[in-house]
């Protein structure tokens, strides 16, 4: 199972980010993950608006903690 991991940063605070797993956003495999991480972290942004993702990124086991909501 392949998950969608966004790195984030805080709009308050934008020299703190961090990696999270999208929870709702899990995959078959990482090829299919690659095809729609990009307007998957997108719209997690707009919902999540006291955030901006720098980057996103496809693992398979990844040990990072669950994205918040705001």
């Amino acid at each position: 199972m392949a998950e969608l991991i966004v790195m984030v940063c805080l709009l308050a605070t934008p020299e703190k980010c961090q990696e999270y797993r999208v929870a709702d956003k899990q995959y078959s495999d990482v090829v299919s993950c690659i095809r729609t991480g990009g307007e998957n972290s997108d719209a997690w942004q707009k919902a999540n608006d006291k955030y901006f993702v720098i980057g996103w990124r496809c693992a398979k086991g990844a040990d990072v903690p669950e994205a918040p909501k705001s």
